[in-house]
């Protein structure tokens, strides 16, 4: 198994490959068979190998790999070279979940167990491709637009456009009375 150009070391090196389909029971009390699907999860790997005691630059090489950030401080993303992951479709992968060292009784070696996930999974990529993009808020440089002579409206009064044009030719039609004359009266 190749990880980037870091080949992993070690003997005995079993690999398994996992693909989880998340579902949940639409059935309730029955005994419906229906379920429903709650995403297909990214594949994942479990390494298993064996490194003599005596190899123990090989242990550590392989912790700083699975302890290995980028630039951004973020686990390092490896191609993987490897005939489970090929046949599985993965090309990229993370350490991910534990990294262990067992000793094993009276052979002088470490039994390293491991798990790598899938980076960029082809649901992943399926599910962004599909997002819908939100629409960014319109706005203008301009001044907003009132019929002239508008009456503003009273506090606490709030009309709409079609009201406030309605209210304008109210006013202009019939002008609310001074307080100081009677309404209708003539000189």
């Amino acid at each position: 198994m190749r990880l980037n150009a870091f080949t992993v070391p070690g003997s005995e090196l079993v690999v398994n490959g996992v693909l989880r389909i998340e579902t949940e029971s639409l059935g309730g009390n029955t005994s419906s068979t229906d379920r429903a699907q709650n995403g297909i999860k990214a594949k994942s790997l479990s390494v298993s190998l064996v490194i003599a005691f005596a190899r123990r630059e090989d242990l550590n090489g392989l912790l700083r790999q699975a302890e290995s950030v980028d630039d951004k401080g973020k686990l390092t993303v490896f191609d993987i070279v490897d005939d489970t992951a090929r046949a599985m479709n993965i090309r990229q992968v993370q350490f991910n979940e534990s990294f262990t060292a067992r000793e094993i009784p009276g052979k002088h070696a470490w039994r390293v167990t491991f798990t790598l996930s899938e980076y960029l999974s082809v649901p992943e990529k399926v599910e962004q491709r599909q997002q819908t993009q939100t629409a960014a808020p319109q706005s203008s440089d301009g001044e907003p637009v009132a019929p002239t002579g508008a009456a503003i409206p009273a506090e606490g009064e709030t009309y709409t456009g079609f009201e406030q044009v309605l209210k304008w030719a109210d006013d202009a039609l019939a002008p609310e009375p001074d307080s100081g004359e009677p309404s209708g009266a003539t000189a």
